[in-house]
């Protein structure tokens, strides 16, 4: 068996994306980096999950697939679906979808997804990591900090083994270039387990001000992110999935970073400390808080 040799990457310029093209690049494998604008970018290609007209260009030439699902849509599965059907059919023999570790086979959003690839596809793998470092930079929780010092959420007091996309895209990388795929799914997480109690101190130490955590309830969660501009279905996902986390269901920590990728899982002080630029309050320029659309 051989790994790909010409891969297409969804979601090309985001969190995990980036890294999965700086994996492929380091390795010399070829590579199309897919966007919904036309390409101003090296190796791009238009692609939209919603535009069906997209596809066929998109699949040109290619042999793996790095999967990204469309952003703030609460049931993807009818257009990744068709979208992997034809990328089959064209050829495309390895897909490697990005999930999450709170999502099994089967479960809401994603998880028909995966049903899908692991009922279809002639290799595949599903990486589940745990809750993203750049949540607390590039995304939601950044845009809280930097204008309002806070930190939202339904957890309560449990803790989290939140991981870095730079671990997750190599992981990506890695499962799109090996010899024998994975045909299964990883759980990523990073090395420690961290509340968000603890998660605010280590930002507070880092930003040189103080960072509160405001624990909510999953309702007055939902309306946080419908305030900030979430849709309501894809809101009410999200605070469920808060909810969810306040069981436990993450403090828990894996070695499948190390055992993909051969190095060990980077930690949140580490993350921290390489990117405390980013909870400037002169960083943010961000009115409505629309990292939370992201």
């Amino acid at each position: 068996m051989v790994g790909a040799t010409n891969v297409l990457v969804t979601g090309g310029t985001g969190k995990t994306g980036r890294h999965v093209v700086e994996g492929l690049r380091r390795r010399g494998v070829a590579h199309t980096i897919a966007s919904r604008k036309p390409p101003k970018i090296p190796h791009g290609v238009r692609f939209d999950w919603m535009d069906q007209g997209s596809f066929e260009t998109a699949l040109a030439g290619i042999d793996a697939v790095y999967l990204v699902a469309p952003a703030g849509v609460p049931d993807p599965l009818p257009s990744m679906s068709s979208f992997i059907s034809l990328a089959i059919e064209s050829g495309v023999r390895r897909f490697v979808l990005l999930s999450s570790s709170a999502i099994p086979i089967d479960g809401p959003v994603l998880g028909g997804v995966h049903r899908f690839l692991a009922d279809n596809a002639p290799e595949w793998a599903v990486i589940r990591p745990s809750w993203f470092f750049e949540n607390f930079t590039l995304g939601h929780h950044g845009d809280t900090i930097r204008v309002r010092d806070s930190i939202y959420s339904a957890t309560g007091d449990a803790g989290i083994a939140f991981v870095g996309a730079e671990d997750i895209g190599e992981a990506g990388a890695v499962c799109l270039c090996a010899g024998r795929p994975l045909n299964g799914d990883a759980i990523l997480t990073g090395p420690t387990v961290h509340t968000y109690d603890e998660m605010a101190e280590i930002i507070s130490k880092h930003a040189g001000r103080p960072i509160r955590h405001l624990r909510l309830d999953p309702v007055e969660l939902a309306q946080k992110f419908i305030e900030f501009g979430l849709d309501d279905g894809y809101s009410e996902i999200l605070a469920q999935l808060d909810n969810f986390l306040a069981g436990g269901s993450e403090a828990r920590t894996t070695d499948a970073v190390a055992t993909l990728t051969g190095r060990p899982a980077r930690s949140f002080e580490n993350f921290a400390q390489a990117n405390k630029a980013y909870w400037s309050r002169q960083n943010h320029g961000c009115g409505n808080i629309s990292g939370w659309a992201r």
